[in-house]
């Protein structure tokens, strides 16, 4: 169905893009640090455990493992943490505002082509990949509908909380946010004889 399809993309999201994201930004902390003791490769079991025990990451993973291996949390418990994890998107969505609010939106070459590649050849791409694979029905729909959706606001939230300003990503997912508007019914409309 198209809220498995939802769901399992947003737990990969989750479980694998954004451990790499914080891994990324913990490499970062530590050169500004100048705790740089080697290379990359050397560092990495530390950062993939500081990525990793970070509450944003070990939440899902633990979702994931539990849904996994067939426990299923008590309704009382899910009722409690529902509002927590509505509140937290909001919470997230308002300072991605804030954040973006602050900044002088700077339109460059980069901020283009990446817009550009966000929302039209992403898309694009998941296209060509689903009729590789003959996916059909609601799961090509939905896989092709959510790489269209616009640039992410994780990014610019963990860049700022590692004191990590990216000018342009920031202007990317302004950007791409509100040329949204027009490239996401391009692709309904391409999707709906799937």
């Amino acid at each position: 169905s198209t809220s498995l399809s939802v769901a399992v993309s947003i737990a990969c999201g989750s479980v694998l893009m954004t451990p790499f994201c914080l891994l990324i930004l913990e490499r970062e902390k530590a050169r500004a640090e100048g705790n740089n003791s080697g290379s990359t490769l050397s560092m990495l079991p530390v950062l993939m455990w500081r990525s990793i025990k970070k509450p944003i990451v070990m939440g899902p993973l633990l979702g994931v493992i539990l849904s996994a291996i067939g426990i299923k949390m008590p309704e009382l418990v899910l009722a409690a943490i529902k509002p927590l994890g509505l509140s937290a998107t909001a919470a997230a969505l308002f300072l991605t505002g804030v954040i973006l609010s602050a900044r002088k939106l700077q339109i460059n070459t980069m901020v283009i082509t990446s817009t550009i590649a966000k929302l039209l050849i992403q898309p694009a791409i998941a296209w060509g990949i689903v009729l590789i694979f003959g996916l059909h029905g609601s799961v090509a729909i939905t896989a092709i509908l959510m790489i269209a959706l616009s640039a992410g606001f994780f990014g610019v939230v963990f860049g700022n909380r590692f004191g990590v300003q990216s000018p342009d990503a920031e202007a990317v997912l302004l950007l791409s946010s509100v040329l949204c508007i027009l490239s996401l019914p391009l692709f309904i409309s391409l999707t709906s004889g799937m």
